[in-house]
């Protein structure tokens, strides 16, 4: 934070107000309400929403590692059973010759308790690292949204630093020749601002490196793996070709999925209006989880299959995951890593400027005191950012026909003017008004009035119904927001809120 405008600013602040105490003690009161209770606001929702945040990753946490000590120990497990059914197996072969038929039905049912014991645990090891490979990408996911909220929670409070910074400079402006000095040097500063500056700094310092990318995750390895073991080489080969059979069907299954899902999507890009941005981030999601779970079987499988080709005497082939499989040991058994590239992808927001809603929500002071000549300072002082931006959302709200204008003797007689419509939009998210001149949101969804599946992608217009707010739109405007009409109220809204409809002519349909 010390290489940026916003931090440069307020180390003059310090110097400044140090050295003129004195005068700064009479502006302790303001300050305090606008600046310490604010900013105390800030810290604390803050800290509302860290709070959870820790609690959930620190749980996931315990899970993970208690799934991965608990892998090690069913691996220890299952390797001592296999080990001693094998050498009962081999005794059972060895001595069956010269036992009476009793001792040999003995044998034999002792050796089936020992295949069926070996069996239910292999089958418990299995679904353990499959559990861990869940519990893993759980785990992913829930640092990746804390990482995005986390940088949200720190622009929003560079934004409100500078929003401060701001209206100290307008009570500054006010105390006369005593502080002009102090004031002027601030205003400098003040000016030299730069906020998207800033705030890119803080994303490229907390940016995301390819190091930080790489994940390691704990394989199975199982027993028939190890060459030197008591298992005959033909039981080690029927042992591995029935574990790389159910990996390839389970590996199979999920290509199923990831296509399904990819199509899923592509149904989505090309028609947005049967979804919204939530339902296409799950998706994502969705196939992000099942990637990992095809790559994590492709793993295992190829290292089963390097296993049974030495076991054959073939030579070694070459996988993606050739380097990417690291073994280590410990003092009982030997333990397989596979490290995957697992890039964060983040959703882009939108800079907020300092004119953006969430500063206009969260400051409620007085209006500015500096205004140009001519200009009447809004009568609505609880918002002062929105009343920053009223002059120009007024005269952006003026887009009439030439045939109808917007004076004052027009409004006496009665007579209302003809707006240009641009197009329809429809409201994504919900929008509570903060002045008379807004129009309130209700988010919605769209519906399909259909039954058939098929339907679902092909349906007519008259077949979807939207549950939200539709709105005409009027004008466009730079500073976000646009101007245009629901249910016959005319006003502004944040086009951040919306989302604009694409204009058809006609949708055709089949039922064929």
């Amino acid at each position: 934070m010390s290489n940026n405008s916003t931090y440069s600013a307020w180390c003059h602040v310090s110097d400044e107000m140090y050295s003129r105490a004195d005068a700064h003690r009479s502006l302790g009161n303001a300050f305090h309400q606008e600046a310490t209770v604010e900013i105390r606001q800030i810290l604390d929702e803050h800290n509302k929403r860290k709070r959870p945040l820790d609690s959930a990753i620190e749980k996931t946490g315990k899970l993970v590692t208690a799934n991965w000590n608990e892998q090690l120990k069913t691996k220890k497990k299952l390797f001592g059973i296999t080990r001693e059914h094998e050498a009962l197996f081999n005794f059972v072969e060895n001595n069956k010759h010269i036992s009476t038929e009793k001792e040999k039905q003995k044998m034999l049912n002792r050796l089936t308790k020992s295949a069926e014991l070996q069996a239910r645990l292999d089958e418990e090891y299995y679904n353990t690292n499959m559990e861990g490979h869940q519990m893993r990408l759980k785990l992913e996911n829930m640092l990746k949204n804390c990482y995005q909220i986390i940088q949200e929670l720190e622009k929003q409070r560079i934004e409100v630093l500078c929003n401060i910074l701001t209206r100290y400079n307008l009570h500054m402006s006010s105390f006369g020749q005593t502080l002009t000095h102090g004031q002027k040097q601030l205003q400098q500063v003040v000016q030299r601002l730069d906020m998207e500056k800033d705030i890119q700094t803080l994303v490229e310092e907390n940016s995301i490196t390819a190091a930080d990318q790489k994940a390691e995750f704990l394989m199975a390895d199982y027993f028939e793996e190890d060459g030197k073991s008591l298992m005959s080489k033909d039981r080690r080969r029927e042992a591995l070709k029935i574990k790389l059979s159910r990996l390839e069907d389970s590996i199979s299954k999920t290509k199923k999925d990831c296509e399904g899902i990819q199509k899923l999507i592509k149904t989505y890009s090309d028609n947005p209006s049967f979804s919204n941005q939530k339902n296409l981030d799950e998706t994502e999601q969705q196939l992000d989880e099942s990637s990992l779970k095809l790559d994590l079987l492709e793993a295992t499988h190829y290292k089963l299959s390097l296993s049974l080709s030495e076991l054959e005497g073939k030579p070694k082939s070459f996988h993606r995951f050739s380097d990417s499989i690291v073994r280590w040991k410990d003092k009982d058994c030997e333990h397989s890593v596979v490290q995957l590239t697992r890039p964060v992808k983040l959703r882009k927001t939108p800079f907020r400027s300092r004119q953006s809603l969430r500063a206009s929500i969260i400051y409620k002071g007085p209006v500015q005191t500096l205004t140009q000549p001519g200009v009447t300072p809004p009568s609505d002082t609880s918002d002062q950012v929105s009343a920053t931006a009223a002059p120009d959302r007024t005269e952006a709200a003026k887009c009439v026909s030439p045939a109808s204008s917007h004076t004052d003797e027009d409004k006496d007689q009665g007579q209302t003017p003809e707006f240009c419509s641009l197009g329809k939009c429809k409201a994504i998210y919900s929008f509570t008004p903060q002045r008379e001149d807004e129009i309130p949101l209700k988010e919605g969804t769209w519906e399909i009035n259909s039954s058939n599946s098929r339907q679902r992608f092909l349906a007519q217009q008259n077949d979807l119904r939207f549950t939200g707010d539709l709105l005409d739109i009027y004008t466009k405007e730079e500073n976000g927001w646009w101007f245009g009409s629901l249910n016959g109220h005319t006003g502004h809204f944040p086009s951040t809120y919306v989302e604009e409809l694409p204009v058809l002519n006609s949708v055709n349909s089949s039922d064929a």
